[in-house]
Protein backbone atom coordinates (compact mmCIF):
# COMPACT_ATOMS: atom_id res chain seq x y z
CA UNK A 1 0.00 0.00 0.00
CA UNK A 2 1.14 3.67 -0.76
CA UNK A 3 2.12 5.50 2.33
CA UNK A 4 0.37 9.20 1.02
CA UNK A 5 1.73 12.58 2.96
CA UNK A 6 0.39 15.82 1.78
CA UNK A 7 2.46 19.13 2.35
CA UNK A 8 1.42 21.45 5.09
CA UNK A 9 0.50 24.33 2.95
CA UNK A 10 -1.70 22.33 1.02
CA UNK A 11 -4.14 22.00 4.46
CA UNK A 12 -3.54 25.66 4.93
CA UNK A 13 -0.46 25.95 6.76
CA UNK A 14 -1.23 24.80 9.88
CA UNK A 15 0.31 26.79 12.94
CA UNK A 16 2.05 23.95 14.91
CA UNK A 17 3.34 20.33 13.77
CA UNK A 18 1.11 18.48 15.98
CA UNK A 19 -2.09 20.25 14.59
CA UNK A 20 -0.73 18.96 10.58
CA UNK A 21 -0.10 15.20 12.29
CA UNK A 22 -3.50 15.13 14.13
CA UNK A 23 -5.56 16.00 11.03
CA UNK A 24 -2.90 13.50 9.21
CA UNK A 25 -3.72 11.37 11.48
CA UNK A 26 -7.52 12.03 11.50
CA UNK A 27 -7.98 11.36 7.92
CA UNK A 28 -5.74 8.38 7.51
CA UNK A 29 -2.19 9.95 6.06
CA UNK A 30 0.74 8.49 6.68
CA UNK A 31 2.91 11.09 6.90
CA UNK A 32 3.44 14.86 6.76
CA UNK A 33 5.69 17.12 5.03
CA UNK A 34 6.83 20.25 6.87
CA UNK A 35 6.70 23.85 5.12
CA UNK A 36 5.15 27.26 5.58
CA UNK A 37 5.54 28.99 8.83
CA UNK A 38 6.47 25.18 10.81
CA UNK A 39 10.41 25.50 11.08
CA UNK A 40 11.81 22.68 12.42
CA UNK A 41 14.46 23.94 14.70
CA UNK A 42 11.47 25.97 16.58
CA UNK A 43 9.07 22.93 17.33
CA UNK A 44 8.39 22.75 20.67
CA UNK A 45 8.76 19.63 23.32
CA UNK A 46 5.43 19.53 23.61
CA UNK A 47 4.93 19.09 19.39
CA UNK A 48 7.77 16.97 19.62
CA UNK A 49 6.64 14.31 22.38
CA UNK A 50 3.66 13.97 20.25
CA UNK A 51 5.19 13.85 16.71
CA UNK A 52 7.49 10.80 18.28
CA UNK A 53 4.43 8.96 19.63
CA UNK A 54 2.19 9.45 16.36
CA UNK A 55 5.35 7.62 14.49
CA UNK A 56 5.31 4.55 16.92
CA UNK A 57 1.77 4.48 17.63
CA UNK A 58 0.60 5.38 13.95
CA UNK A 59 3.55 4.75 11.68
CA UNK A 60 3.70 8.44 10.84
CA UNK A 61 6.51 9.21 8.60
CA UNK A 62 8.03 13.24 8.05
CA UNK A 63 9.78 14.90 5.37
CA UNK A 64 10.29 18.89 5.72
CA UNK A 65 10.32 21.27 2.41
CA UNK A 66 13.25 23.91 3.42
CA UNK A 67 11.93 27.39 2.44
CA UNK A 68 12.17 27.93 -1.86
CA UNK A 69 13.62 30.90 -1.06
CA UNK A 70 16.68 29.84 -0.53
CA UNK A 71 19.80 30.36 -2.94
CA UNK A 72 22.26 27.50 -1.95
CA UNK A 73 23.87 28.56 -6.02
CA UNK A 74 23.91 32.54 -5.17
CA UNK A 75 27.15 34.35 -6.11
CA UNK A 76 27.21 36.16 -2.92
CA UNK A 77 28.64 34.49 -0.46
CA UNK A 78 27.10 36.01 2.87
CA UNK A 79 23.69 34.49 0.71
CA UNK A 80 24.87 31.22 0.54
CA UNK A 81 26.49 31.32 4.10
CA UNK A 82 23.05 32.53 5.76
CA UNK A 83 21.09 29.60 3.78
CA UNK A 84 23.46 26.91 4.85
CA UNK A 85 23.69 28.23 8.88
CA UNK A 86 19.74 27.77 8.67
CA UNK A 87 19.77 24.02 6.65
CA UNK A 88 22.22 22.83 9.04
CA UNK A 89 20.01 24.13 12.10
CA UNK A 90 17.17 22.00 10.17
CA UNK A 91 19.67 19.04 10.12
CA UNK A 92 20.19 18.61 13.18
CA UNK A 93 16.44 19.00 14.02
CA UNK A 94 15.39 16.78 11.51
CA UNK A 95 17.96 14.59 13.26
CA UNK A 96 15.87 14.21 16.39
CA UNK A 97 12.39 14.98 14.90
CA UNK A 98 13.03 11.74 13.03
CA UNK A 99 12.37 13.30 9.73
CA UNK A 100 13.87 11.26 6.93
CA UNK A 101 13.84 13.82 4.20
CA UNK A 102 14.56 17.85 3.53
CA UNK A 103 13.69 19.05 0.24
CA UNK A 104 15.64 21.70 -1.27
CA UNK A 105 15.55 23.66 -4.53
CA UNK A 106 18.86 23.96 -6.43
CA UNK A 107 17.76 27.49 -6.89
CA UNK A 108 18.21 30.31 -9.87
CA UNK A 109 21.54 31.87 -10.90
CA UNK A 110 21.83 35.11 -8.29
CA UNK A 111 24.27 37.41 -9.59
CA UNK A 112 23.94 40.40 -7.53
CA UNK A 113 22.85 43.59 -10.14
CA UNK A 114 21.65 41.24 -12.26
CA UNK A 115 18.37 40.17 -13.35
CA UNK A 116 17.82 36.16 -13.26
CA UNK A 117 17.44 36.15 -16.84
CA UNK A 118 20.30 38.02 -17.23
CA UNK A 119 23.11 35.74 -16.25
CA UNK A 120 25.14 33.83 -18.49
CA UNK A 121 26.54 30.82 -19.16
CA UNK A 122 29.66 31.18 -17.35
CA UNK A 123 27.96 32.22 -14.24
CA UNK A 124 25.54 29.41 -14.06
CA UNK A 125 29.06 27.19 -14.50
CA UNK A 126 30.55 28.99 -11.28
CA UNK A 127 26.86 28.78 -9.39
CA UNK A 128 27.38 25.21 -10.13
CA UNK A 129 30.22 24.47 -8.52
CA UNK A 130 28.65 26.25 -5.62
CA UNK A 131 26.08 24.66 -4.91
CA UNK A 132 28.51 21.34 -4.88
CA UNK A 133 30.69 23.02 -2.75
CA UNK A 134 27.05 24.07 -0.27
CA UNK A 135 26.36 20.31 -0.64
CA UNK A 136 29.21 19.24 -0.16
CA UNK A 137 29.54 21.08 3.47
CA UNK A 138 25.66 20.01 4.87
CA UNK A 139 26.33 16.32 3.65
CA UNK A 140 28.06 14.99 6.59
CA UNK A 141 25.83 17.09 9.23
CA UNK A 142 22.78 15.09 7.14
CA UNK A 143 24.77 11.97 7.35
CA UNK A 144 25.06 12.18 11.48
CA UNK A 145 21.68 13.36 11.59
CA UNK A 146 20.59 10.00 9.52
CA UNK A 147 18.72 12.09 7.04
CA UNK A 148 18.43 13.09 3.28
CA UNK A 149 18.83 15.94 1.65
CA UNK A 150 16.68 15.89 -1.43
CA UNK A 151 17.66 18.04 -4.28
CA UNK A 152 14.24 18.95 -6.04
CA UNK A 153 13.69 18.65 -10.18
CA UNK A 154 13.02 22.23 -10.74
CA UNK A 155 12.20 24.49 -14.16
CA UNK A 156 14.53 24.42 -17.01
CA UNK A 157 14.37 27.61 -18.09
CA UNK A 158 16.67 30.84 -18.70
CA UNK A 159 17.76 31.99 -14.96
CA UNK A 160 17.19 28.78 -13.42
CA UNK A 161 20.43 26.79 -12.43
CA UNK A 162 19.37 23.31 -13.83
CA UNK A 163 18.53 22.88 -17.22
CA UNK A 164 18.19 19.34 -17.91
CA UNK A 165 17.63 16.01 -16.06
CA UNK A 166 21.29 14.93 -16.76
CA UNK A 167 22.58 18.22 -15.02
CA UNK A 168 20.48 17.23 -11.64
CA UNK A 169 21.76 13.79 -11.88
CA UNK A 170 25.62 15.02 -12.11
CA UNK A 171 25.06 17.46 -9.45
CA UNK A 172 24.21 14.54 -6.86
CA UNK A 173 26.83 12.10 -8.28
CA UNK A 174 29.30 15.14 -7.76
CA UNK A 175 28.84 15.91 -4.01
CA UNK A 176 28.89 11.95 -3.43
CA UNK A 177 27.17 11.40 0.11
CA UNK A 178 24.65 8.42 1.15
CA UNK A 179 23.08 11.77 2.34
CA UNK A 180 22.20 13.62 -0.75
CA UNK A 181 19.55 12.42 -3.22
CA UNK A 182 16.76 13.46 -5.20
CA UNK A 183 13.10 14.50 -4.61
CA UNK A 184 11.85 14.00 -7.57
CA UNK A 185 8.42 16.40 -8.29
CA UNK A 186 6.21 14.61 -11.10
CA UNK A 187 4.20 18.00 -12.03
CA UNK A 188 8.11 19.94 -12.66
CA UNK A 189 9.20 17.02 -14.87
CA UNK A 190 6.21 16.75 -16.39
CA UNK A 191 6.74 20.86 -17.62
CA UNK A 192 10.52 19.92 -17.57
CA UNK A 193 12.33 16.90 -19.21
CA UNK A 194 9.23 14.20 -18.88
CA UNK A 195 8.38 12.33 -16.47
CA UNK A 196 9.40 8.70 -17.77
CA UNK A 197 12.43 10.10 -18.78
CA UNK A 198 12.88 12.05 -15.20
CA UNK A 199 12.66 8.17 -13.59
CA UNK A 200 15.00 6.48 -16.12
CA UNK A 201 17.91 9.61 -15.55
CA UNK A 202 17.23 9.84 -11.61
CA UNK A 203 17.33 6.09 -10.51
CA UNK A 204 18.21 5.39 -7.60
CA UNK A 205 19.06 8.70 -6.91
CA UNK A 206 15.26 9.43 -6.19
CA UNK A 207 14.53 9.03 -2.21
CA UNK A 208 11.02 11.04 -2.14
CA UNK A 209 8.43 11.84 -4.59
CA UNK A 210 5.65 14.95 -4.90
CA UNK A 211 2.58 15.11 -6.83
CA UNK A 212 0.27 17.52 -8.51
CA UNK A 213 -0.98 17.53 -11.80
CA UNK A 214 -1.21 20.18 -14.23
CA UNK A 215 -2.57 21.37 -17.41
CA UNK A 216 -0.44 21.76 -20.83
CA UNK A 217 1.48 19.71 -23.21
CA UNK A 218 4.72 17.98 -21.57
CA UNK A 219 7.55 20.36 -21.62
CA UNK A 220 5.16 23.83 -21.94
CA UNK A 221 6.01 26.91 -20.37
CA UNK A 222 3.65 27.41 -16.99
CA UNK A 223 2.66 23.77 -16.45
CA UNK A 224 5.22 23.35 -14.14
CA UNK A 225 3.35 25.09 -11.09
CA UNK A 226 -0.12 25.08 -11.07
CA UNK A 227 -0.21 22.66 -8.23
CA UNK A 228 -3.64 21.19 -9.23
CA UNK A 229 -5.62 18.78 -7.75
CA UNK A 230 -4.80 14.94 -9.29
CA UNK A 231 -7.15 14.21 -11.83
CA UNK A 232 -7.92 17.73 -12.94
CA UNK A 233 -5.33 17.87 -14.95
CA UNK A 234 -3.88 15.92 -18.04
CA UNK A 235 -0.90 13.89 -16.16
CA UNK A 236 -0.40 10.21 -16.25
CA UNK A 237 0.43 8.74 -12.67
CA UNK A 238 0.94 5.13 -14.06
CA UNK A 239 4.54 5.45 -14.11
CA UNK A 240 5.01 7.45 -10.81
CA UNK A 241 3.09 4.51 -9.45
CA UNK A 242 5.26 2.15 -10.22
CA UNK A 243 8.10 4.25 -8.86
CA UNK A 244 6.65 4.13 -5.74
CA UNK A 245 5.70 0.82 -5.49
CA UNK A 246 9.38 -0.37 -6.62
CA UNK A 247 10.33 1.36 -3.14
CA UNK A 248 9.53 2.71 0.41
CA UNK A 249 8.89 6.63 -1.07
CA UNK A 250 6.53 8.34 0.81
CA UNK A 251 4.16 10.18 -1.68
CA UNK A 252 3.87 13.49 -0.80
CA UNK A 253 0.69 15.38 -2.21
CA UNK A 254 2.11 19.06 -3.28
CA UNK A 255 -1.22 20.25 -3.97
CA UNK A 256 -2.11 24.15 -3.98
CA UNK A 257 -3.59 25.54 -0.70
CA UNK A 258 -4.25 28.60 -2.83
CA UNK A 259 -7.61 26.74 -3.90
CA UNK A 260 -10.78 26.64 -1.81
CA UNK A 261 -11.50 23.88 0.57
CA UNK A 262 -7.37 22.52 0.35
CA UNK A 263 -8.02 19.66 3.07
CA UNK A 264 -11.12 18.19 0.83
CA UNK A 265 -8.83 18.72 -2.57
CA UNK A 266 -6.03 16.81 -0.79
CA UNK A 267 -8.48 13.59 0.40
CA UNK A 268 -9.60 13.67 -3.12
CA UNK A 269 -6.39 13.52 -4.64
CA UNK A 270 -4.90 10.93 -2.70
CA UNK A 271 -7.97 8.48 -3.43
CA UNK A 272 -7.51 9.13 -6.98
CA UNK A 273 -4.27 7.79 -6.75
CA UNK A 274 -5.00 5.08 -4.36
CA UNK A 275 -7.79 3.81 -6.68
CA UNK A 276 -5.21 4.48 -9.65
CA UNK A 277 -1.82 2.55 -7.58
CA UNK A 278 -3.36 0.53 -5.27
Amino acid sequence: MTTFSFATSAIGSPPSAQMAVEWAIEHGFGGVEFNGPIRLADVSPDDRAFLASASADHGMRYTHHFPASAMPCSHDPATRQRDLAELISEVNAAGELGVEVIVLHPGKVDVPGLEYEETSETQRSEAMAFLIEFMKTVAPVAEGANIVIGLENMHYNPGWLIHAHSELAEVVDAIGSPAVGITFDVGHAWGSGGIDAGIETFGDRIRHVQVHDCRGPEGAGNVRDQHMEIGTGVLDFRSAGELIRSGSFVATLETSGRAPGGKDVVMRSRDVLKALWD
